[in-house]
């Protein structure tokens, strides 16, 4: 008895092992673009933010920021915005080569981002214009799995309607020191995931392909019509 008790506890343990290893090599990377406006075929990039998570954990260590020449003039709310100002772009490095360091630095991982779709667009445009590829990633949207989280009340109902990242970032008491910066943005959005993977773990065992299923954006699923409200660039 004593024999087929440790073999058991060896197997279990051993599958535990398995299982946690598998577990931590589920990785997403989190970004986010400042933009000069939200017209794709006019606007252009400022500046990528993007952060490495590896399950839950946010690996602050594997990190992608870069300031961008947008090669185009600014408007004046986008200077107000960012507190950049053109003769401060004009002397960073031009998109291309940017542009293939952020693939190479994402690989084949999901990505995840706040009204992602938006990102998506100028994401898509500059691949494909400068290395002549396409840029089809599995994609998770944190603003579209915080209304399913509503919806099956794991998030309390009174931040319903809540649309902006500072917002959504206080449902899960997350502080917010800035804003419009690509880098931190990406980081305030991580931890807006991280709360979510944990929400969704609570009532779903397999979870890492389930939010991939009800996080894919869209701009139908962001359940607003004139979302450039809610989305500064």
């Amino acid at each position: 008895m004593r024999i087929v008790c440790k073999i058991f506890m060896f197997n279990f343990l051993r599958k535990k092992r398995i299982e946690s290893t598998i577990f931590q090599k589920r990785e997403f990377v989190v970004l986010d673009t400042e933009l000069t406006g939200l017209n794709e075929k006019e606007d252009h990039i400022i500046s990528i933010g993007a952060i490495l998570m590896k399950e839950r954990r946010i690996s602050l260590g594997d990190i992608f920021y870069r300031i961008l020449n947008p090669q185009g003039k600014l408007k004046r709310e986008s200077v107000l915005i960012h507190e950049l100002t053109y003769s401060e772009l004009e002397k960073c490095p031009e998109i291309k080569p940017i542009i293939m360091e952020f693939v190479n630095f994402i690989k084949d991982r999901p990505i995840v981002g706040h009204f992602l779709e938006i990102d998506l667009k100028f994401l898509k445009r500059e691949i494909k214009n400068n290395l002549k590829i396409k840029f089809e990633p599995v994609a998770i949207d944190t603003y579209i799995i915080f209304n399913w989280l509503i919806e099956r009340g794991l998030i309390s109902h009174k931040f319903k309607g809540a649309k902006s990242l500072p917002q959504i970032a206080e449902a899960f008491d997350i502080k917010v020191e800035t804003l419009h910066d690509a880098l931190y943005d990406a980081f305030i959005t991580a931890q807006i995931f991280q709360r979510e993977i944990a929400l969704i773990q609570s009532v779903q065992l397999s979870w890492f392909d389930f939010i991939k299923k009800i996080g894919r954006p869209n701009i139908s699923g962001y359940m607003f019509g004139q979302y450039e409200k809610n989305y500064q660039f």
